[in-house]
């Protein structure tokens, strides 16, 4: 089959999660079928895998995504598509789609792409449900964000519902957002919704480490606003109560964009923050806990599935947990209330054996949930069902 997978990045390095995914659909399907990938003319690594052609097309200037965005506006439209819509992209999609049979698109900010498929048979990776996401975000960022947040949500929810009715198959990474795009789609959609984890297998495990204080560590996208919301709040409502509990404790933040807000404030809790580090491997090595204390956000947390994978114990919050097909208490353990965040940690840093538990329990769902055979297995039956919907 000839499949035309259309990016708004470059997959490789696969430093956020849209890339990542990228990259294990692309490995999935270029064994048994002729990939071409349409992407952005960005920096970035060689393909990994063997594609069967390579497309890279030049995003537009800034100006013209402002302009889009009035465009938008006025069509009732998300200002996500406007921002990375390109007169390139357009073009180049309407010559490549009519010989493909199947086109597969990632994420609902592709949806303008729609009307350059030619009626092709569509397969759509929403990776996540960005309506709930930005819903999310309207509940905990400032007042005077909040209703233009919940008026882009609602004009998402649209798109969404738009993309899933012209696919014949659409794929998410949790359960979470199968549901929350199921509701706002209907039962009859609903059908066309599959549920494709993220394929992560486990580390080695990991090595006893002897001296030293114990550290705690939250990683992720520093500049994505879950993640970054997350560890600001962590800094100033939970980290205080537990260094003064635990003096030899340490926080650790690593991951990529770190704003300048996030960099003052570990500095002033007295936290280190690494930005962009090489290997996650050495941030998780000596680890005592995992955090992931999002309030806000959608898909999975990548975060947790990574500390799995290196065996360390997770703590999470419940938006996080709800994620994860861990059950809580179990694979991790959770904790809302900044009260609760101190007394878990406080728990867990007393009981080595409870860690044990914890990050044996994380591992085993790892396996369970998330092995790359399994996701290849779901990559391949996804595509089969979208190409028979014509």
């Amino acid at each position: 089959m000839r499949i035309l997978v259309v990016t708004s990045r470059w997959p490789w390095p696969a430093r956020r999660g849209d890339q990542l995914r990228a990259h294990q659909l692309l490995a999935a399907l270029t064994e048994d079928h002729e990939v071409t990938l349409l992407a952005p003319a960005t920096a970035g690594l060689p393909p990994p895998v063997s594609l069967a052609g390579s497309e890279r097309y030049r995003p537009d200037p800034p100006p013209r995504h402002a302009l889009a965005a009035l465009r938008a506006l006025g069509r009732g439209e998300p200002i996500q598509q406007s921002l990375f819509a390109a007169a390139d992209l357009d073009r180049r999609c309407a010559r490549l789609a009519p010989a493909a049979d199947l086109v597969v698109l990632q994420l609902v900010r592709l949806a303008p792409c729609l009307r350059h498929l030619a009626g092709r048979p569509l397969l759509v990776d929403f990776i996540d449900c960005l309506s709930q996401n930005m819903e999310r975000r309207a509940a905990l960022d400032r007042l005077l964000w909040a209703p233009l947040l919940r008026a882009e949500a609602r004009r998402l929810a649209r798109a969404e519902r738009r993309l899933l009715a012209a696919s014949g198959c659409g794929v998410v990474v949790a359960e979470r957002d199968r549901a929350a795009l199921a509701a706002l789609a209907g039962p009859e959609l609903a059908r066309r919704l599959e549920v494709i984890p993220l394929a992560v297998p486990p580390g080695p495990p990991p090595a006893p480490v002897t001296g030293g204080g114990q550290r705690l560590v939250l990683t992720g996208n520093l500049g994505y606003y879950p993640t970054r919301e997350a560890a600001l709040w962590f800094l100033a409502e939970v980290w205080p109560a537990v260094r003064a509990a635990h003096p030899d404790a340490e926080l650790l933040l690593a991951g990529d964009r770190p704003p300048a807000v996030l960099r003052h404030a570990a500095g002033r809790a007295g936290a280190r923050l690494s930005a962009s580090p090489a290997s996650l491997a050495e941030v998780f090595h000596g680890a005592t806990l995992a955090l992931a204390p999002m309030r806000a956000g959608s898909g999975v947390p990548v975060k947790v599935l990574e500390a799995w994978a290196a065996g360390v114990p997770v703590v999470a919050s419940p938006e996080a947990a709800a994620g994860t097909t861990a059950r809580p208490g179990e694979e991790l353990a959770v904790a809302g209330s900044a009260a609760e965040w101190v007394t878990v940690i406080g728990r867990l840093l007393a009981d080595p054996v409870a860690r044990t538990r914890l990050a044996a329990s994380g591992r085993a769902r790892l396996v369970l949930d998330h092995a790359p055979a399994a996701v290849t297995a779901a990559w391949r039956r996804a595509v089969e069902q979208a190409a028979r919907t014509d």
